[in-house]
């Protein structure tokens, strides 16, 4: 009988690298934390892209900016409410239509920052800080099974594999990865489809 015990790790444990689709040639990158230049501290880090293939690199997220506001319109006095695509640039003003009559007018704006999204496959797992698809996901059970890396792969393995699932109870209470994992990867009937996914990325 297999035994997994839970080691409290969350999916943070598993952020050293995190393995994307590179959006320039799309090939397998990485997404890794790099301790910050003159940290004293040591604990210090920000996640960089980089891709071995194509020699692509970015050290912080990308960001566009929404142009948003209420005004009254100086034209017919109705009150709208309006926003812009992103835009590449903060704006201080922008420029819209009145929607109750057409007249154009530049507003002093508000605006809220938003990373670049990838354009390559829509709809799949991305990571948190650039926003790529992961490298290792699939469709199962009408689920998207994933992971961040092989020490990610492995952990999941070996729980999908195990008889017997223990919780150590520290007072993580429910912050725990095997904690928060969806049903279908807890359910025996999809253990050998799981399975055979992850001795795939293994390879």
């Amino acid at each position: 009988m297999e035994r997994f015990q839970d080691e409290n790790k969350w999916l943070g444990s598993f952020y050293n690298e995190i393995l994307v689709k590179c959006p320039k040639c799309e090939s397998k990158a990485s997404v890794k934390e790099e301790l910050k230049e003159k940290c004293e501290c040591g604990r210090c880090h920000n996640m960089v892209f980089e891709c071995k293939n194509c020699f692509y690199k970015i050290n912080e997220p990308v960001y566009q900016y929404i142009a948003f506001g209420k005004e009254y319109c100086n034209n017919c006095h109705e009150k709208f409410e309006y926003q812009s695509q992103p835009l590449k640039e903060k704006p201080l003003t922008y420029k819209t239509k009145c929607p109750h009559c057409n007249f154009q007018e530049e507003w002093k704006t508000k605006t809220y920052r938003v990373k670049v999204e990838s354009k390559l496959d829509n709809g799949l797992v991305r990571d948190h800080w650039y926003n790529l698809p992961l490298w290792f996901q699939k469709g199962v059970c009408k689920n998207v099974l994933w992971a961040y890396n092989q020490e990610h792969i492995a952990y999941l393995e070996r729980y999908i594999k195990a008889d017997l699932r223990e919780r150590n109870n520290n007072g993580s209470g429910n912050g725990t990865m095997v904690s928060r994992l969806p049903k279908f990867i807890k359910e025996a009937k999809n253990r050998e489809k799981l399975l055979k996914v992850l001795e795939k990325w293994k390879e």
